[in-house]
Order: structure tokens, then C-alpha cells, then sequence
């Protein structure tokens, strides 16, 4: 059987218009400096959304893939450590689907992490294309205090910054999956830190983090509720912190419920980002509508004609888009059907290509009524403008 070095764990979550591009990230890192000659990869796609098919083929022999298929969501943790447990390397790197790496990502964290003889490597990189994920200075003096490390968030943005040994991930880690997504990593790294395990920072800036992904809890709360959850794993599955240290990460839970508690119930502020994202999407030259035509999404359904949906009506009327419809609980502006249909639950209500979510918040249960009546893909306004940014970084990547 051939040897592993390195498991490039890859969760997709309707992620198949990712892969291409990931397998030439990849294929790049592996012959940056002829790196597959002495060091073997292997890519592990999890998809966590059966419903879409992925299909790859790998035509090169300078890394292998494993497509594994679960029967139903799991999460991203769940899938991560599906990947995990298939894992053949000897070192482990979650990946998220729409990462983005410098070709010489690899190369470096490889060599970092046996130079350091550490058990975990993290990289510097990119938080949007100008600043810095963080300072290589505060990260080292953050790992060295467990105190902050708990106490103050998060230092590492994302799992793709780190190379782990794959033999010290802890079981406790593996055994207690979260039910909500966000701070998987975070329970990893604590885990980690308290079981001794040496940390070393790669001050390469290797990695790029799109700003607008750390944006969701604006949305909601399910950060916090993942955060709550870390919480309850560190008391009931060892003992990982001290009384002082839980005392203080719920305190740190609380500061940031608050914050976002507060967020929430400002709808202005919410309607404002969506607003600043879109518009810093189209001055970069993004649009909506080709990202539409992209993807042949042909006919679409706004739910909701508030401020959002109405702004993107207009966008979207002089495009190749159609509007078959809009469906919305203020039924006085069927008084505009000759311009265009506007339609509530109890009508008869049709498939399309697409359906954009507009509100901005308690969009949940909206969200899984909708499900039960269309197959199509459903986007909130804020996912469909973070699509778009990813596209469109993709793109210019690939130039």
C-alpha cells in the first residue's frame, strides 16, 4: 500500500463547482519544488449534501482522492471527522471548500512542521487581500498563554492555517461531534493545547481567508450556540479546564452574546452590510446576474420585497434573469401583477431555478417551508452575495 505523508481533508457542503479548482490548487503545491517526490498527498472529499452528485477524475498520479458520500448532513465537524478516520497520512489538514492557498502553502507547512518538531503548525496569511490574518507575535503569545487562548476567542481563523499530526488528534475530539457548526476547530485546539502538544507558528503568509466568512453571526447565533457547546464537552469529557479557565469562557460567551443579541435587534445595521457587501461586490466588477447566467440560474423566486428584494428586482431587470415570481405575505402589492406576480403560501407555487431569501434575520423557518416545496437551490441574500465573492476570487485566482 502506498505511503501517505500529508490527508487533505475537504468537507463540501454544495460544493462540486469548488473541486476543479481545489485540484489545481492543489496539483500546484504538489509540484512546487517537486514536492510529491518526497512527500505523498492525499485528498479526501466528504460530501456533506447527498443531493448533489460529485464526480472526479484524477488524472495526474502526483496525489490520490477518496469521494466519500455521507447519507445524510452530519455537519462540519461530523465530516471532518469522517475524514479523519479515512485519513491515511501521517499529518492532517482540514481545508475548507472555499479556501484559497499560495502555490508554496504546502512545501511550507510540511517543512515547518518537521523542522519545528511539533505536533501542530499554523501559517499566517490573508484576511481579505490587504491585511493580515493576525500578528505572528499575538498568536505565539497567545498559544504560550492558555489562559488568553481561552479566555479571549479563537486566535486561528481557519483550520487550513494548521498541519496536525494526525496521531494526536484527541478521541475526545472525535467522540463529541457538535450539533452546531462554528467552533469545532476552537474545541480542537483547546483539546490540544491541554494535552500538552507542542505549537509552532509559520510566520509565511500562506493562506487567505475571505473576510466576509467570519460575518454569519450577524445573522444569527448559531457561533454562540456552538460556543455553548464547547463549553459543555471541556466539563463533561475531561478535565480540560480548569474551574477559572470555564468560568471565563463562559464570560467570553456572554460578552459576545450580548454583542450579538444586540446586532440582532438592529435590522438596520444588518440591511446596511448586506448593502456595503453588494455594492463593494459590483465597483470589483461581481455581478449578480452573470453569476446567475454561470450557474444557469435562468428563473428565480424572491422571497420577501422588502428594501433587499426590491433593490434586487431592479437589478435583475434588465438581465437574462427572470423573476417568474415573488412570493410575500403583504398581499397589496398584487396590485403590480401586470408588472410582476406577486404570490403567498396558498398559491399554487412552482419550481424554479433558484429562490433568494432577502430578510436578514429569523429566516430559518421560512427557510425549511421552503424546502418542503421547492428542490431547487435556496439562498439567503447574504449566502448568495458570499457565493458570489468566492467566484469571484476564484476568478482571479485562476487568471
Amino acid at each position: 500500500m502506498k505511503k501517505i505523508d500529508i490527508s487533505i481533508i475537504i468537507p463540501l457542503y454544495k460544493g462540486e463547482k469548488f473541486c476543479n479548482r481545489l485540484l489545481k490548487l492543489i496539483e500546484k503545491n504538489c509540484l512546487y519544488k517537486n514536492l510529491y517526490k518526497s512527500c505523498f498527498v492525499e485528498i479526501i472529499f466528504v460530501n456533506d449534501y447527498p443531493s448533489e452528485k460529485i464526480e472526479i477524475k484524477n488524472d495526474n498520479a502526483i496525489f490520490d482522492i477518496q469521494i466519500i458520500i455521507h447519507k445524510k448532513n452530519q455537519g462540519i465537524h461530523g465530516a471532518r471527522v469522517t475524514g479523519i478516520k479515512n485519513a491515511r497520512g501521517q499529518f492532517i489538514i482540514m481545508f475548507d471548500q472555499d479556501d484559497l492557498a499560495r502555490d508554496n502553502w504546502l512545501y511550507n507547512q510540511w517543512n515547518s512542521i518537521q523542522e519545528n518538531q511539533s505536533e501542530i503548525c499554523i501559517c499566517n496569511g490573508w484576511n481579505g487581500r490587504f491585511h493580515l490574518l493576525t500578528s505572528s507575535d499575538e498568536l505565539e503569545q497567545r498559544i504560550e498563554n492558555h489562559h488568553d487562548f481561552v479566555a479571549k476567542g479563537n486566535p486561528i481563523m481557519s483550520p487550513g492555517q494548521v498541519i496536525i499530526k494526525k496521531k494526536c488528534i484527541p478521541i475526545e475530539w472525535i467522540d463529541n461531534i457538535l450539533k452546531n457548526n462554528g467552533a469545532d476547530d476552537y474545541l480542537l485546539w483547546i483539546m490540544m493545547l491541554k494535552k500538552g502538544y507542542r505549537f509552532a507558528v509559520n510566520r509565511e503568509c500562506l493562506y487567505y481567508h475571505s473576510p466576509e466568512r467570519t460575518k454569519d453571526s450577524v445573522d444569527d447565533l448559531y457561533m454562540i450556540k456552538s460556543l455553548k457547546e464547547v463549553v459543555q464537552i471541556l466539563s463533561e469529557s475531561g478535565p480540560f479546564l480548569s474551574k477559572q479557565e470555564i468560568d471565563d469562557f463562559n464570560e467570553y460567551i456572554k460578552f459576545r452574546e450580548n454583542c450579538e443579541i444586540s446586532a440582532q435587534n438592529h435590522k438596520d445595521t444588518k440591511i446596511l452590510q448586506i448593502m456595503k457587501t453588494w455594492l463593494d461586490l459590483k465597483n470589483q466588477g461581481a455581478s449578480i446576474s452573470e453569476f446567475f447566467d454561470k450557474y444557469q440560474y435562468n428563473r428565480i423566486v424572491v422571497y420577501g420585497f422588502g428594501c433587499i428584494g426590491e433593490s434586487l428586482y431592479y437589478e435583475l431587470c434588465n438581465s437574462k434573469v427572470n423573476i417568474d415570481y415573488v412570493l410575500d405575505m403583504n398581499y397589496c402589492l398584487k396590485d403590480f401583477k401586470d408588472e410582476l406576480s406577486i404570490l403567498g403560501w396558498k398559491d399554487e407555487l412552482w419550481d424554479v431555478d433558484a429562490v433568494i431569501v432577502t430578510l436578514v434575520s429569523n429566516y430559518n423557518d421560512v427557510i425549511e417551508r421552503l424546502r418542503k416545496i421547492f428542490t431547487c437551490p435556496i439562498f439567503t441574500m447574504y449566502e448568495l452575495l458570499l457565493d458570489i465573492q468566492s467566484d469571484w476570487m476564484l476568478n482571479i485566482v485562476e487568471k
